[in-house]
């Protein structure tokens, strides 16, 4: 996005899901990457609290359940973050963009560009 200011936010998120019938778990982070056209009357892309808050609810309702309840099954990376990135967008009640939503782990990342 030209002529824009971002930020990013994350957190540590721990996760199961199952794979070829057995459970398994990982530990991300679950970050968000937003955009604005302008600063707000501090100076900043957005006030980080709520989106920190959104952030905590959507990690504990990650955590609580293995991530096929979300994605359906078989599990897929992809439709985690379609379902991470509609969740965030239906929160987000201001002007900014969602640009990127991505899970990092310690061996690889995966990532959802939002054009």
């Amino acid at each position: 996005m030209k002529n824009s200011f971002f930020v990013t936010a994350r957190i540590p998120c721990k996760v199961t899901y199952m794979e070829e019938g057995q459970l398994k778990g990982d530990r991300f982070t679950l970050a968000v990457t937003l955009s604005s056209r302008e600063l707000d009357k501090d100076g900043f892309v957005v006030d980080f609290d709520p989106v920190q808050q959104m952030l905590e609810k959507l990690r504990d309702q990650l955590e609580a359940k293995p991530l096929d309840h979300f994605t359906g099954s078989p599990f897929s990376m992809k439709s985690l973050l379609t379902f991470i990135h509609q969740q965030l967008d239906e929160s987000i009640k201001t002007h900014h963009i969602i640009q990127k939503v991505y899970l990092e782990g310690d061996r690889e990342g995966f990532g959802l560009e939002v054009n």
